[in-house]
């Protein structure tokens, strides 16, 4: 598998944009009705370097331009000022793959040019001459009001370097190679001969130097293009210019990004301010007296160390890009303007987006190119957005062009511009460092993949519902909301939730982890929509089956017995829990604040159950009251060991036992129960996760005067980022990287803990960074309440001469798709099961497994199939749009921080019109996704329309020298969208790997289309090519390292294998006996035909480049 370009012919990408846009109304899958549509009354029209330029926007030297569909895509969805991929002398490089990470703030490792220079050249004037006769053809007058702007590095002895210089050359006139380029695009587009594109591409240039180049350097290279070339030029500088102590109190404490570090040789090599600005200023002066334009761009990407796990650790440095340098960019801008009065001409691309650009622009900039926004799901499309947010600035603004928008945004309608930018640009610098849309905690985008495999087909389906241990229907129940049937989304979420009042506070939501809205802006609020349905919609009664035999005791009345017990009653199984407490809901009852979870919500649920029949024991405890065996006696035929985690695990230091050490579970089970109602003094909570968080909060409310003391930092921290976040927002201190070594006693009480001072060494097996401890610096404590949250344990004394297995944590040994024990007709689930404690939901989608299993046991009742809604048929046009499209997340109202004194709940209840807002952001990822496609800067994939096909597929094996019929294989594709990959475009940057949801990696997972024959042919597997057109159109593909061929033949095809081949049906069912030379015993399958006949029945000859058989 390769992970270099194969470059198209002229012939091949005119003829694929001309026919692409004649039979589909679309370019590389863009339709046409999403093509920017300039308007002379524009008021972001702009020009530059004496060019008009439609918009001020464009896309970044980078993964966005280098290829000729890339540029060409820009252009269509609105980019006007194309940075040409930066170009040098060394053009044969080997680049570390994958090289781009962009899952939070962007990453990319050092990367040049992926062509030869000849190879660039090319690819940019492919898409300087399809450009223009785009412009004609979509009826557009005049020329396209476009810059292409090269980009060249790294020194001057390689810019002086035939290959380069030959470049420059041919930018500059490209002369034969174009009426070349013009002749191929003729054949599909005559009327381009009669147009007049210059043969000049480009007339200006940003110079990219490397990190670490010299100020005498920079100053050489510049002004040779500027005197020698006679260019206008930019010259690109690096964020270190801010200084380390400016750009790391930006990075590391304003933004919050606590895990980056700058290493101090990133300033040592870079260039430093007062060079820069003798730089500037000599640079300024040659420019002036050669009679063209010099500034800046701002800014380069920042040397980082290489701290995470996506490139190969060989690469010890890493360059950050994205969010996080949109701030430390602005505040360089702002201090060069400063320097300068307002008159240094900037160009920007340091995080820029679609809300700040329309700020970027009242600052002055004179072109704004992106690109690691780019790369996140939307991509080329989110252009479209930076366009209409600007329109709706500078319509707010009052102003007709920008200039107007600059003083407008300065607070005035007339006066010196330059001075207006200016002190916009210095406003602006001092508030972005607190902007949320910058800092760090505002999203939690750490993990957004789920754990299943991708597959060649039917890969569409929600991730909120992929990873949800119940299933929930997440996108049926917004769309009910936003419909505004509240009735019915109160039905969807109890087709799947016994627990669904109280799982609307309580539960964790590891649903909004891999949200795909979390890449454009914050997840779905879908617990909080959960609790809204509940609250708002009139809440069903369980549908009791018919009366089915056997009787099923559940111990245990926290969410998995409660989940078990609903499921069963639908399915008409009789159901008895035993609980030891007062109360069911378990967990819920025993341990969670009232702040989080009231205790009428979780009646709600429990009521619902014992008006469907679920009968109740309270106060009983297993093996104080029964046994498995009384159970038996009592003639259930089935139990449910549902017991929770409720005690807590020992510190295992000395003093441990003195009076004031509690054990987190214990004290919160006390506050829910009224028996602990204050706790005064200095209270120190230890442990990082959920129930840690609970004890602080808690804790504080009761008068306690709390720390959270933790042995590592708060970054590594277990608890969820929501719970973290409220314990910050109640200014409740962490002690990071505190070890309890022993507790200070006193007259038998506490006094203090004892810890040791620890650093962070090499992460663990958990990916966290193991602490270590620091030699000689112990350190003391002083409090006089410790409370350790530090894990939990079940009590299972009960089972143990059951012969239940249980593992060596003690935990039962359960089946995890059944939840059954090694004793037959005994099940387990929740937190006394495999690994331990789970969260409420877990715990819940145990007993929903639990209960289809004892149906299936009881009456083989089938499990219920997942709803399949990809079935094609959308529009497309409003689909692709708001997947291109960022949605702020509504505010979700909570109590005032000052009201926090007591037990009232935190997070408070949308209104109607607010939830029918957030419903209204949920991208349908159950209806459709083509993430792949939207994020690939190279448009290396395309999404293609599919009919289902489904078919029991004959099987022979060869015996005897004929072919002799074995057992169908089923072979099933339901899904009306499907994604593949051109593979030629394909360079394995990692960025589809990033975004994908499932599991796997779409470049190698999905079917691989090939132009190329020989990489084609140096495949083994999952390699497929289709050639010919017409009636002559065939497929090939590599399976097993051998070829296979499906050839249309009359009404069905012939498929040919090495050793045999047989003609099929359009179903692919057998027209007579295959003919078989293989050798005896051989397999014969029809599968390869299968997947063959999928992609070439529905991949239109339009989506893809037309490949000769040779």
């Amino acid at each position: 598998m390769s992970d270099h370009f194969q470059p198209l012919t002229y012939d091949q990408v005119a003829a694929w944009v001309f026919t692409e846009l004649e039979k589909r109304n679309s370019i590389f899958g863009i339709p046409r009705e999403l093509f920017f549509q300039p308007d002379a009354a524009d008021p972001f029209r702009t020009a530059l370097y004496g060019q008009p330029l439609e918009t001020p926007f464009g896309v970044a030297a980078g993964p966005h331009s280098q290829m000729a569909q890339n540029i060409i895509t820009a252009w269509l969805t609105g980019s006007r000022f194309i940075e040409l991929k930066t170009i040098q002398t060394l053009d044969e490089l080997e680049v570390s793959k994958p090289c781009i990470d962009i899952q939070d703030e962007g990453y990319n490792v050092e990367w040049s040019q992926e062509l030869k220079i000849d190879q660039s050249f090319t690819e940019y004037l492919m898409a300087w001459v399809l450009i223009h006769a785009l412009q004609h053809k979509l009826g557009r007058a005049g020329a396209p009001a476009m810059i292409f702007n090269m980009s060249v590095g790294y020194n001057l002895e390689g810019i002086l370097k035939p290959n380069v210089q030959s470049f420059l050359n041919r930018m500059a006139n490209a002369g034969a190679e174009l009426e070349a380029v013009v002749a191929a695009v003729a054949k599909v587009y005559p009327a381009v001969k009669d147009l007049a594109i210059p043969s000049r591409l480009s007339d200006n240039v940003t110079l990219s130097t490397m990190h670490g180049c010299p100020p005498d350097e920079i100053g050489r290279i510049a002004a040779y293009l500027i005197e020698e070339r006679g260019l206008h030029t930019n010259v690109k500088l690096n964020p270190t210019l801010l200084g380390p102590e400016d750009l790391r109190g930006i990075l590391n404490r304003d933004l919050g990004f606590r895990q980056v570090t700058v290493p101090d040789e990133a300033f040592g090599h870079d260039l430093k301010y007062p060079d820069a600005l003798n730089i500037l200023n000599d640079l300024r002066a040659r420019a002036a007296k050669r009679g063209v334009q010099f500034g800046v761009k701002l800014s380069n990407t920042l040397e980082v160390i290489n701290h995470r796990r996506v490139f190969d650790q060989k690469e010890k440095m890493m360059y950050l890009s994205g969010r996080p340098l949109q701030a430390i960019t602005v505040n360089l801008a702002a201090k060069l303007a400063q320097e300068f009065r307002g008159d240094l001409m900037m160009s920007y691309a340091g995080g820029a987006d679609c809300w700040n650009v329309a700020d970027l622009l009242a600052c002055g900039m004179t072109t704004i190119t992106t690109s690691s926004d780019l790369l996140r799901p939307g991509g080329y499309l989110r252009t479209l957005q930076y366009i209409s947010e600007t329109s709706v600035a500078m319509q707010k603004a009052g102003a007709g062009d920008l200039n107007a928008f600059i003083l407008a945004k300065a607070g005035g309608k007339a006066g010196d511009v330059k001075a207006a930018a200016l002190a916009n640009l210095v406003a602006y610098a001092a508030t972005v460092r607190q902007n949320p849309l910058y800092q760090r905690d505002t999203y939690v985008r750490q993990v957004t993949k789920t754990s299943r495999p991708l597959g060649l087909f039917d890969c569409v389906k929600a991730p909120c519902v992929d990873i949800c241990p119940i299933s929930q229907d997440v996108p049926a129940y917004m769309q009910a909301v936003k419909d505004g049937q509240f009735d019915e989304a109160a039905a969807i979420v109890r087709r799947d939730n016994m627990m669904g009042a109280a799982l609307g506070r309580a539960c964790d939501h590891i649903c909004e982890t891999p949200c795909s809205r979390v890449h454009y802006d914050l997840p779905l609020a879908i617990r909080e929509m959960k609790r809204f349905i509940m609250e708002t919609g009139r809440d069903p009664a369980i549908k009791v089956g018919a009366p089915r035999p056997g009787k099923v005791a559940i111990i245990g009345a926290g969410p998995c017995g409660i989940s078990t017990a609903g499921f069963l009653r639908e399915g008409g199984v009789d159901v008895t829990i035993f609980d030891s407490r007062p109360q069911a809901g378990g967990m819920a009852t025993m341990t969670l604040p009232t702040y989080r979870l009231m205790p009428p919500v979780v009646e709600q649920d429990v009521k619902r159950l014992e008006a469907a029949g679920v009968k109740f024991r309270f106060g009983q405890t297993a093996g104080r009251d029964f046994s498995l065996n009384d159970l038996r006696q009592q003639g259930f035929d089935y139990i449910v060991v549902a017991a929770g985690a409720m005690r807590g695990v020992e510190l295992g230091i000395p003093g441990q036992d003195a009076e004031g050490v509690l054990d987190g579970i214990t004290m919160l089970r006390r506050v829910w129960d009224g028996e602990l109602k204050s706790l005064k003094g200095r209270v120190g909570v230890i442990g990082g996760g959920d129930v840690a968080m609970d004890c602080a909060r808690v804790a504080k409310r009761l008068g306690g005067d709390v720390t959270v003391i933790y042995r590592r930092t708060r970054e590594e921290m277990p608890a969820h980022h929501e719970e973290l976040m409220s314990l910050l927002h109640e200014q409740i201190p962490i002690r990071e990287l505190a070890a309890p070594k022993s507790v200070v006693v006193k007259d038998g009480k506490v006094r203090g803990l004892a810890c040791a001072t620890m650093q962070l060494g090499e992460p663990d097996a958990s990916g966290r960074r193991r602490p270590v401890e620091v030699p000689n610096a112990d350190f003391t404590i002083e409090l006089d309440i410790l409370i350790a949250a530090i894990g939990q344990q079940p009590f299972l004394d009960f089972i143990k001469e059951s012969g239940i297995a249980t593992n060596r944590k003690g935990y039962i040994v359960a089946d995890l798709e059944t939840g059954a024990t090694s004793v037959p007709n005994v099940f387990a689930g929740g937190d006394a099961i495999n690994d331990g404690p789970l969260s409420l939901v877990k715990a819940e989608g145990d007993g929903k497994k639990i209960a289809a299993e004892i149906l299936r046991l009881i009456a083989q009742v089938p499990a219920t199939p997942e709803p399949m809604r990809c079935t094609g048929g959308l529009d497309m046009v409003a689909t692709l749009k708001r997947q291109a499209t960022r949605y702020p997340r509504v505010e979700i109202p909570e109590l005032p921080l000052a009201q926090r004194n007591g037990f009232a709940e935190v997070i408070q209840t949308m209104t109607p019109e607010v939830a029918q807002a957030e419903a209204a952001r949920c991208l349908r990822c159950d209806t459709f996704c083509s993430i792949c496609t939207s994020v690939c800067p190279n448009q290396a994939f395309l999404t293609y329309d599919c009919r289902p096909f489904s078919a029991d597929l004959a099987t022979w094996t060869v015996q005897n020298g004929q072919a002799v019929a074995g057992k169908p294989q089923r072979f099933v594709v339901l899904q009306g969208v499907q994604t593949a990959v051109l593979t030629d475009y394909c360079n394995e940057c990692g960025n589809c790997v990033t975004f994908c949801p499932t599991a796997g990696s779409p470049y190698r997972d999905k079917p691989r289309l090939y132009a190329s024959k020989s990489e084609f042919e140096a495949q083994k597997d999952n390699a497929f090519r289709i050639t010919g057109t017409g009636a002559a159109r065939k497929i090939s593909g590599r399976f097993g390292g051998v070829t296979c061929t499906l050839t249309p033949q009359g009404a069905g095809y012939m498929y040919a294998a090495p050793g045999w081949q047989v003609q099929v049906d359009a179903n692919l069912q057998p027209v007579g006996a295959p003919s078989v030379t293989a050798s005896a015993d051989a397999p014969l399958s029809l599968v390869p035909a299968a997947i063959m006949s999928v992609l070439l029945q529905n991949i239109a000859p339009e989506q893809l480049p037309i490949v000769a058989e040779t």
